[in-house]
């Protein structure tokens, strides 16, 4: 958990500064040279959506749709725990505490299942160019 932390965090800094750097860059991309007799004007190739720049976006939608699968399924869990004290603390004999325990148990694999599809939906993440 705290390595996909560190990893999330690594890829959005890694996207916020692709994000400012042609901001901060364009600032002296953009101007004009001017010689003894010629003025030229050039604009850099910024301008332009390279292919880091449209790799980091699509990085960002990745790791986005990624935190709402993983943020989908820490609901699901807490729901399933939520229902599993309420039934549990109703239970008076062995069978209910046994049935609690056992819808506790499918509705965690069914929440595992549905963000496993989920992400094999989502596929690989976006190779960098």
């Amino acid at each position: 958990m705290i390595a996909t932390l560190g990893r999330s965090i690594a890829v959005m800094a890694i996207a916020t500064s692709t994000i400012l750097t042609p901001a901060i860059a364009g600032a002296s991309a953009h101007g004009t040279h001017t010689s003894s007799d010629t003025t030229t004007t050039f604009a850099s190739s910024s301008d332009k959506p390279g292919p880091w720049k449209t790799y980091y976006q699509e990085l960002a939608i990745y790791v986005s749709a990624r935190k709402q699968i993983a943020q989908t399924f820490r609901a699901a869990v807490a729901a399933a725990k939520q229902e599993f004290d309420t039934a549990s603390s109703a239970a008076s004999t062995g069978a209910e505490s046994a049935t609690a325990r056992a819808a506790y148990a499918l509705a965690i694999a069914q929440a595992a299942q549905t963000r496993s599809a989920a992400l094999v939906s989502l596929g690989n993440p976006p190779t960098a160019p």
